[in-house]
């Protein structure tokens, strides 16, 4: 098992007696330590695991690389340390591996309820990520690394994540396994997660992960491709969610056309009716929030919803655009994939 860590004494203690509660014992715990400035360290000295403590801040990808090249075993589970697995968590994830052969990538979800409950920002980021990965439960086309498990000839046949990269590392990942291997999300794997609980922060996470998703991901699936296409039985590329973008675009345009307001009174059903494309994309997510908290809590998820929206476009906008310019300069594109681990 792998855990990176960076600054997170309120979690790391919740994070490891959940590790050490396993129904299914893990054969080894490491624990990469990210040059924290907190109490981290002394917290993981009070576990019987191996800590690999960085120096300096390399970030999440670097940990996770060292994590793994530290460990053993033919099975790598990583969880971030702001988790606290479900006893049977790891139990799942081998099942899962053991049934399904081509399964290449097995990631759990998160808890409808956070690790600890911060706050309004936190409960709807809880909400929102656990509906999304509970929904789409089975076979997946992206990744994510939050609490997944990864056979290690898998891992480095992929090598390892972009050490580059500190947004969208995971998904990037995704974007190298062989289509041959099934990406699986299972409903059976579940960590409370202690998610981001203030509102700036949160909107500043968003901003980031757009940015570097629109150059390792949207841009990457037309860049040249090094290799030949996966064959027609091979597992489908990367799915684009249209309702996903058609709220993102809902709210980005409804606020473009406001002032459309001030040419006639009579134009403000233009920006109405694209809130009410918004409206219509989302109608699952709102749906699921009005049932499980509430109108008042209904009425505060739209309006973050809207705002995450809002959000992304801005973020995936000025990610393409740059990665577009950056790609025009001869001998200045990033590489879309490691061919190594680094």
């Amino acid at each position: 098992m792998v855990i990176p860590n960076h600054n997170k004494e309120k979690t790391i203690r919740a994070c490891l007696t959940a590790v050490y509660a396993q129904t299914h014992t893990p054969a080894e715990v490491v624990v990469v330590d990210d040059a924290s400035t907190d109490r981290s360290r002394q917290i993981v000295a009070d576990f019987d695991c191996t800590l690999v403590a960085f120096p300096v801040n390399r970030g999440v990808s670097a940990a996770r690389n060292a994590g793994a090249a530290r460990a053993g075993g033919d099975v790598l589970l990583f969880v971030d340390s702001d988790i606290a697995l479900a006893p049977d968590a790891l139990a799942v994830a081998l099942r899962t591996l053991r049934e399904h052969p081509a399964c290449g990538v097995v990631q759990g979800i998160y808890d409808l309820h956070p690790l600890y409950a911060d706050g309004p920002v936190e409960s709807y980021k809880t909400l929102f990520e656990h509906f999304w990965r509970r929904r789409d439960a089975g076979l997946a086309t992206s990744t994510m690394f939050a609490l997944t498990a990864v056979p290690r000839d898998v891992f480095e046949l992929v090598g390892g994540f972009d050490e580059r990269l500190r947004d969208a590392e995971d998904i990037e990942f995704g974007t190298r396994l062989p289509a041959s291997y099934e990406i699986r999300t299972s409903a059976q794997m579940v960590g409370r997660h202690d998610d981001v609980d203030r509102l700036w922060p949160y909107v500043s996470e968003l901003f980031r992960r757009a940015l570097t998703y629109a150059d390792a991901v949207v841009l990457a699936r037309w860049a040249p491709r090094p290799v030949p296409e996966p064959p027609p039985d091979g597992r489908a590329p990367h799915r684009v969610d249209r309702a996903s973008v058609a709220g993102l675009l809902g709210s980005a345009l409804a606020v473009a056309t406001v002032p459309l307001f001030a040419v006639s009174p009579w134009l403000v059903a233009v920006p109405l009716g694209l809130l009410t494309v918004f409206l219509v994309a989302d109608r699952e997510l709102l749906t699921f929030a009005l049932r499980q908290r509430g109108p008042a809590f209904l009425l505060y998820a739209t309006a973050m919803r809207f705002l995450t929206h809002l959000t992304e476009f801005a973020g995936l906008s000025i990610g393409v655009g740059r990665a577009f310019v950056r790609r025009l300069r001869p001998g200045a594109a990033r590489p879309a994939a490691l061919g190594a681990r680094r």
